[in-house]
């Protein structure tokens, strides 16, 4: 009984990691990096609008429509490209670089965060559909 209560208690704290948000499509492809300003140690998010994988090692979550960062994790990290929820080890809506992503069966330690310029890559994204 115990047991079960145990598991029920863990599944419940791995589901509170997760993220609501919804996986984006995966936009046309460019140079993340370009649009990533300096190295962050950390960053606070009230939500999560969603997020997308845009390599083997990096990803983009949104906490806004206007902030969104790049994260690169450790490689590898085979599972993130197929992912389809995403989770963090981070607490109170503070992610640190000494947390993980937490992908499937995967627990991914970030390798560097950076705010993107959200604006700009848009724009870049709308010309890029054009013909």
């Amino acid at each position: 009984m115990n047991r079960r209560i145990l598991a029920c208690l863990a599944m419940l704290a791995l589901a509170a990691c997760a993220t609501p948000g919804a996986r984006r499509p995966t936009a046309p492809d460019l140079d993340y990096s370009q649009y990533a300003g300096a190295e962050l140690t950390d960053f606070f998010y009230f939500r999560v609008d969603g997020w997308e994988v845009v390599g083997r090692d990096q990803l983009i979550l949104w906490t806004g429509m206007r902030e969104a960062y790049l994260l690169k994790v450790w490689e590898p990290c085979p599972e993130l490209q197929f992912a389809f929820t995403l989770g963090f080890t981070s607490r109170l809506n503070h992610v640190t670089r000494f947390d993980k992503v937490l992908v499937g069966r995967d627990i991914c330690p970030i390798g560097s965060i950076r705010k993107l310029d959200v604006p700009r890559l848009k724009a870049d994204r709308l010309k890029a559909r054009r013909p």
